[in-house]
């Protein structure tokens, strides 16, 4: 491989990581933001003894999120 053909091949490979690591980073933020937003939907249900929909309501979350918390938080259980 003449050094023309590596330094391509080379950039390609570091386009590659920097892609695979800021989708990383994005898929890990949404998880860390769905997995706090699970844990105060808990707390507010048991400090305020309220129930999931009344603890979704209070945090503003968007009606079409609320049965994935449904169904997260029933996993849980």
């Amino acid at each position: 491989m003449d050094n023309f053909s590596k330094q391509i091949y080379e950039a390609g490979i570091n386009d590659g990581r920097a892609e695979g690591k800021a989708e990383g980073l994005a898929e890990g933020k949404a998880v860390g933001k769905a997995e706090g937003k699970a844990e105060s939907i808990k707390n507010l249900m048991s400090t305020m003894n309220v129930s999931i929909d009344q603890a979704m309501d209070i945090l503003k979350t968007p009606p079409e999120e609320h049965q994935y918390f449904k169904d997260l938080l029933a996993k849980e259980q």
